[in-house]
């Protein structure tokens, strides 16, 4: 009775280690459909350039909106940090 119920358990830890799915990195994949979604132009001349034309007069009101306009450009289209992500793969 103890080899059996080694044995019954022995087939459960076999049976779930080999059914278990591996974990897929989807990090450059998601980072990359971020820049292409978020960087506007490809670059981040051609963002800052689209920030500006948004926002040509930038005052009190429109700051905030401007300002982070601007950052998400400069986070996005970070082309060093793209390049290191495909180099990492």
């Amino acid at each position: 009775m103890k080899r059996f119920f080694l044995l019954v358990t022995l087939g459960f830890v076999v049976f779930f280690s080999t059914s278990c799915q591996k974990r897929q990195d989807k990090t450059l994949e998601r980072n990359l459909f971020t820049f292409i979604l978020s960087c506007t132009g490809g670059s981040l001349s051609a963002c800052n350039a689209d920030c500006v034309a948004k926002y040509p007069n930038i005052t009190g009101d429109n700051y905030p909106t401007a300002s982070t306009c601007f950052s998400n450009c400069s986070t996005n289209c970070s082309l060093s940090a793209t390049l290191l992500l495909l180099t990492n793969k």
